[in-house]
């Protein structure tokens, strides 16, 4: 018989919830801001009213997060960063701010951390804009920004094995695009 449970928390609406499987099994939820901050815990994942870490974000809202190695990578809605990255076994510590690039306008909607970089996908949906994907080093230095001329209302990104990069979007007919780098980033893109 499957039994559904039911956790009630007191703090706003929940933004994003990821998996952490890296040394037991645990939970990392981000809530939207309580009008001055978002709220960060790392909780059980067989009782996410058991709290291991609780950390108060000063951001607008955490959108999205992932995990590689040691640390839990952000991406946020913020007026000075992109994301932020945390340790996973002490989120309390100063975390890696990564700043809003130049000429970007837009909040992320994704992101992917394979190796040593962070890829954040910016949507694209402002009026004039195209979708972007902003690099940096999981040391939080900008690298660089692509833009994808043409791809709009972007919505996920993922990185396969061979680091190429791929962005959906909401565009109509739906689009599937591919990003990798061959001496120079080269975009190819398949209607769905």
């Amino acid at each position: 018989m499957t039994q559904i449970k039911s956790y009630n928390f007191s703090e706003h609406e929940i933004s994003f919830i990821l998996t952490d499987t890296s040394s037991g099994y645990y939970l990392w939820i981000g809530f939207k801001s309580d009008g001055s901050n978002c709220a960060l815990k790392k909780v059980s994942a067989h009782d996410p009213l058991q709290t291991y870490f609780d950390v108060d974000i000063a951001v607008d809202e955490i959108i999205k997060g992932r995990i590689l190695s040691s640390s839990i990578y952000l991406a946020v809605s913020d007026n000075e960063l992109i994301g932020q990255s945390y340790l996973i076994g002490n989120p309390l510590n100063t975390p890696t701010d990564f700043e809003i690039p130049d000429g970007i306008v837009e909040v992320p909607v994704d992101l992917v951390v394979k190796g040593s970089y962070v890829y954040f996908l910016l949507p694209g949906s402002i009026s004039g804009q195209n979708a972007k994907i902003c690099i940096f080093s999981t040391s939080g230095t900008f690298s660089e920004t692509i833009d994808l001329t043409g791809i709009t209302n972007a919505s996920a990104l993922t990185i396969d094995d061979n680091d190429d990069l791929w962005v959906v979007n909401y565009q109509d007919p739906v689009t599937l695009t591919r990003i990798y780098d061959d001496g120079g980033w080269q975009i190819a893109t398949t209607e769905l």
